[in-house]
Order: structure tokens, then sequence, then C-alpha cells
């Protein structure tokens, strides 16, 4: 086991990446959840390799959710670049659109780029893995006996990807 770093990653707030306001009236989350959601974002297809491109994910994923899906806000808690960042979504306290029927159980975490072939590079995972599922818990927003699922057990969707989801599988906590 690798030591579990005693900081949470930075997690880039919303106003670096350029985020609309949330539209409505946000709910709030009540922590300790019992989950974690893992999702790739599908579009962009590609991972992002820059803060530039990825903020620009960011907001392209944030008018698709608001503007063509109708929704409050873009729907991951939180989204992982390839750049070395996780960027705030609805965030820790706010429940988010990510995994029907399950959003107020658990937080969704979206990597951006499309996983069904390959996998996101080993920085990227070991950022998920090592770093940020330990601080979920670490920080009291999630029960250390915390499940991790992805996205397509809990409703019928590929997501997130064949070889994301086989790559989870080994992970703390994947039931």
């Amino acid at each position: 086991h690798l030591p579990i770093p005693t900081e949470c990653p930075a997690i880039l707030p919303r106003c670096l990446w350029g985020a609309r306001p949330y539209r409505g009236t946000p709910a709030l989350l009540r922590p300790p959840l019992g989950s974690v959601f893992l999702h790739h974002t599908l579009e962009p297809a590609q991972p992002c390799w820059t803060f530039s491109t990825c903020a620009r994910a960011m907001r392209d994923m944030q008018r698709f959710h608001q503007d063509t899906r109708g929704w409050d806000d873009i729907g991951y808690s939180f989204m992982v670049g390839s750049d070395g960042y996780l960027y705030e979504g609805r965030g820790w306290h706010w429940v988010g659109a990510h995994t029907k029927g399950y959003n107020t159980q658990g937080f969704g975490i979206g990597i951006v780029g499309d996983f069904t072939a390959t996998l996101p590079d080993p920085d990227t995972l070991a950022l998920v893995r090592d770093e940020l599922l330990p601080c979920t818990v670490r920080s009291g927003h999630v029960q250390p006996n915390f499940t991790l699922h992805g996205h397509r057990q809990l409703g019928n969707t590929d997501c997130p990807g064949n070889a994301l989801f086989q790559e989870i599988q080994s992970w703390p906590g994947f039931q």
C-alpha cells in the first residue's frame, strides 16, 4: 500500500475554470456519503493535458448539461483532467446530476476523456485512486467503508468505458 498523503489534492474552484452560476436552488448533501460513482466524460473524448484545454472542457460540459440537458449545473461533483488537476463541479456540498436515482448517496467523479478502449494515463489514475478517494474519507465527506461503483452498475450506460471499468475493479471499495 502507498502512504496516504495527509493533505487532499488541490481542487481548482469553479471561478478558476470560468463556471457559470448554478441555476435554481441547490440541494445540500448530507455527509458522510456511502458511495463514489466513477464516470468518463465521453465528450470531450480526448483527455485534456493543459489547464486551458481542461478549463474549456469544463465550460463545454457545463454548457451541455445546462443548455441541452436542462440541468441546474454541470452534473459531476468533481472532474479530473490529465493536466494533474481536479476541478470543482458541484463540489462537496451540493447534490449532483451524475448517477440517476443515486445522486444524494454519493459523489460523482468524471474523468475527462473516452475510456472505452484505453485507460487514463497512470498519473491521472493515481490522482483519483491514491489521493482523491482517501481524501474523501479523511475529510469526513465519505464513510470509511464507502463503495466505489462504475456508472454502468447503476444505469443503462457504457460509462465509465470498458477499459476504465475493468481497471477500477481492483480499487479499494469497488463493489
